[in-house]
């Protein structure tokens, strides 16, 4: 059994766990670590409530819960995935509701109810209106705090009830708030500006835990998770906020200096504005060795540029993952540098012709496989 571990965040690690999942191999044993920076959005204001209401540290649920879904293997995938998306409306408060009576405010059908059958009875006592906060974070967040504050036995609980086939391991339970620090000195704090907002007056020159952070250490799964892989695979997303957002996280460096695991480095197929603009390939593999502490042992990249007509790259310009920025492709002189290292290059055309910025799931996991022998 060949034990590979992913580390990344968010859409990318997401993205990458769907396409595992859809073209698994039996002799693979997968291992997912997903940031827990995320502040942003209805999380943020979830976190923000257990603290002011309940002095509790809620770690925050949504990418977890994407990559959650996106191992499950249970028959109602689909209806799993609507109520993943469902936003709750109403003025009731949360604290007024259990978690029967939210099953029910998403106006479905639903025959996910049974999974958590024994929890039905559990409420959050917040109170604050319901509206716009997304179900499924409610519910990880009622079992968490009904269930002992115990954020592992949550995780245990969901995936057994949808069928998880990977083990998806938070990179700590403990705060982990960032902030940027810039060229000019200027301080960026919290995850949500840093890659949303995205109002800078100079690029990013390095990233740290704030100070209320700064003693979270790593889940302990983590460290076994690293020293027992044969591949580490750090999959596409954003470079500060994704994936070195995980290593400045205490001894996750020291343990991946440990670990013998070889290191894939699969990157983006374009830059985005202000986490990556101006950069190219090579800066991006020194910036990411700096915080790994260790040399990458292979890196994949997209070879393809597609022709776009105008709107096509009015569109892909404007997207979020992108912001005006192109298409990013490895130069001659990039090539001979990694070499150089002894790092091994795969290239080949990567690109999703439908998104036009991510990668083709199966072509992707073919380049995999034909690594992992």
């Amino acid at each position: 059994m060949t034990k590979i571990v992913t580390l990344w965040w968010w859409n990318g690690q997401s993205n990458f766990l769907d396409a595992l999942h859809r073209y698994w191999r039996t002799d693979w044993e997968i291992s997912s670590i997903v940031s827990m920076s995320d502040d942003g959005r209805t999380t943020g204001k979830l976190m923000q409530q257990f603290q002011n209401q309940l002095g509790l540290h809620l770690p925050p649920p949504w990418d977890l819960r994407r990559c959650l879904f996106m191992m499950s293997d249970h028959i109602e995938k689909k209806d799993i995935e609507i109520l993943f998306e469902t936003i709750l409306h109403g003025s009731e408060h949360i604290c007024d509701l259990t978690l029967d009576q939210l099953f029910q405010k998403t106006e479905r059908k639903n025959n996910i109810k049974k999974l958590f059958q024994e929890y039905l009875d559990f409420s959050l006592p917040l109170e604050v209106p319901i509206e716009w906060y997304k179900f499924w974070n409610l519910l990880m967040a009622s079992l968490y705090f009904n269930l002992w504050k115990d954020y592992d036995h949550m995780i245990e609980i969901m995936h057994t009830a949808l069928q998880v086939k990977a083990h998806i391991i938070p990179v700590t339970t403990q705060r982990a708030m960032i902030r940027a620090i810039l060229g000019n000195g200027e301080v960026i704090e919290t995850q949500d500006r840093i890659s949303n907002v995205a109002e800078y007056s100079a690029w990013i020159a390095d990233l740290q835990l704030t100070e209320c952070s700064s003693e979270s250490k790593h889940h302990n799964y983590v460290e076994t998770a690293l020293l027992e892989a044969d591949y580490i695979i750090i999959t596409p997303g954003d470079l500060y906020t994704s994936l070195i957002s995980n290593l400045i996280i205490w001894w996750v460096a020291d343990v991946l200096k440990k670990s013998v695991a070889k290191i894939i480095y699969i990157w983006n197929s374009t830059n985005k504005w202000w986490e990556t603009n101006g950069l190219c390939h090579l800066d991006c593999v020194n910036k990411i060795e700096m915080f790994l502490w260790r040399r990458m042992d292979i890196a994949v990249f997209n070879n393809y540029k597609p022709q776009l007509s105008d709107e096509q790259k009015k569109d892909l310009q404007e997207h979020i993952s992108v912001k005006w920025w192109d298409y990013l492709l490895l130069s001659d002189r990039e090539r001979s540098e990694l070499q150089r290292r002894k790092i091994q290059i795969f290239e080949a055309p990567l690109l999703d012709e439908t998104s036009l910025y991510k990668h083709d799931k199966k072509r992707l996991i073919e380049v995999v496989g034909e690594i992992i022998l």
